[in-house]
Formats: structure tokens, sequence, C-alpha cells
């Protein structure tokens, strides 16, 4: 299985190198997009300690959509078959990692899946059997690409600019006929956002909260929507439930986040 890695970057901090080294050198080629608007010195610094590494800076921020667009079109050139998309924030474990391209190796009709992902959001018991379940969203952190299908299903949606960038493809892919499939036992150490402690209006017990920039969230805002029109009456659940995660995001912003009339701003700007 020819695989390569991309890694978007935005002003990465020493964290970083470490959740890099922990996929870098299990797969053929590594390429890091860096979307800052200078080139990271830190970056350079360790570069040599990433296996096969190609470093892509022009000082934009194109977002994520058009970077793996970019990175997805030079790692077909380079007759790669997968591409392993990944975000500065995501760590695997080596084991977890290794697992997990058997996995995809081994996948019976594995030329149909768009997509494979992995959980983020439990960590569940270590299995050496494969598990695999068909779903309609995976995140773009800790999946793996089939290039084969990318020209195919159209690429990513550059609209987006970020946000629901991951969610569209995958839903698109599947009104072509292609699955997407996840490996629920395979955990990605994932960072959702900025997380501190409030004490809830509710009950006054102080609980982490989730917190987003103001512009996060008129991409959140925005995208949802976009999508929601696209894809409402083919995946009615799926968007149902994406909505209330998204209100919940915006209570939790608008109550504890101190920008809040920021928020408020640009949740209306997105609308």
């Amino acid at each position: 299985m020819k695989i390569a890695a991309a890694v978007i970057l935005y002003y990465p901090d020493e964290s970083v190198i470490k959740n890099i080294l922990s996929y870098s050198n299990l797969v053929e080629k590594l390429y890091l997009i860096d979307n800052s608007e200078t080139s990271s010195k830190l970056i350079m610094e360790h570069v040599e300690r990433f296996g096969n590494p190609v470093y892509i800076h022009d000082g934009e921020n194109k977002g994520i959509a058009a970077r793996l667009n970019q990175v997805g079109n030079l790692a077909i050139n380079e007759g790669f078959e997968w591409l392993l998309t990944m975000d500065q924030d995501s760590l695997f474990e080596e084991e977890t990692f290794v697992s997990y391209l058997n996995c995809v190796a081994g996948f019976d009709k594995k030329e149909n899946v768009s997509t494979f992902g992995i959980n983020h959001m439990e960590k569940l018991a270590y299995s050496d059997i494969c598990i695999s379940t068909q779903v309609n969203h995976l995140i773009t952190s800790g999946s793996i690409l089939n290039l084969g299908l990318v020209n195919g299903i159209g690429g990513f949606d550059e609209k987006l600019f970020i946000d629901e960038v991951d969610f569209e493809y995958c839903v698109r892919s599947i009104v072509k006929g292609f699955d997407v499939i996840q490996f629920p036992h395979i955990f990605l150490n994932h960072n959702l956002g900025t997380t501190s402690q409030h004490r809830s209006l509710k009950n006054a017990q102080i609980t982490p909260r989730v917190l987003h920039s103001p512009v996060r969230l008129y991409y959140m805002t925005r995208n949802f929507l976009y999508v929601q029109s696209k894809y409402n009456k083919k995946f009615p659940e799926e968007i149902k439930r994406r909505k209330k995660v998204l209100i919940n995001r915006f209570k939790n912003n608008i109550f504890y986040n101190r920008e809040r009339f920021k928020v408020m701003k640009n949740i209306v700007q997105g609308f």
C-alpha cells in the first residue's frame, strides 16, 4: 500500500513536533503544508527527523480544502494511492497507527472506499481484530484518503475554506456510490478546540467548555447552512444531529467566551 501523509500547519508550536513524529516515519512521504504567513523556523529545525518530508509554504492561508486538493494532486502525480491527512494537534500512539495501516491494507473491497477513518471521541479497548463500520462522516484528521477516487468525487469544496470540509466530501462520495469506513477501535488523540474550565450557569458546577475564536464560529455557521441546503434531503438525521451540536457550541461561546459580543456578531454574519 503506497501511502503518503499530509499535515496542515498554522503557527505550529513545540508540541506539534511530537505529534508529527507519531506517524511521519511510518509513511513513504510527508507533506508539511504551512498556512502561516511566515515560514516556521521550528519545523525547519526538526524537518530531518520526519523521514521523507516536503515543506510547502507560500505565505498565504488558503484554508483546509484548497491545501488538501493541492497536496492530493502532488501525491497522485508522485504515484501514491493513499493519503493520510492530519491536523497539527493530532497524535497517534505508534502501535495504534501500525494497526490502522494494517486494517486499511487488509480491508476487503477497499477500492470502493473513498475514506477510512478513526475514532477521536472515546478510547476503546485495544483489539487485534480490525473492527469496521460504515459511517456518513469522518473528521479530516486521521483519515486515509483513496487517491484513486478523488478526481471522480471532485476533490474538496474550496468554497468552505475551513469547517464542514470533511463532512461535505464524505457525503458527496456516498452520493456517488462510494463507502466511508471507520475503525472505531483505532483512537486518535485530537484537540477539538480550546478547552477551559467554567462555572455552569445552570447548576454552578465547574465544567470544561470547548471555546472557539469568533471567526471560526463564522465559518461554522456559514458552512453548516451551506451543507444543510445541499444535503438535508439525503441525510436528514445527520444534518439534524450536526445542527444540535452547532447550537450547543453557540450556547457555550455566547455564555462563556470572553469575546461573546464578537462571537454573536460573527454568528449573525455567518447566517
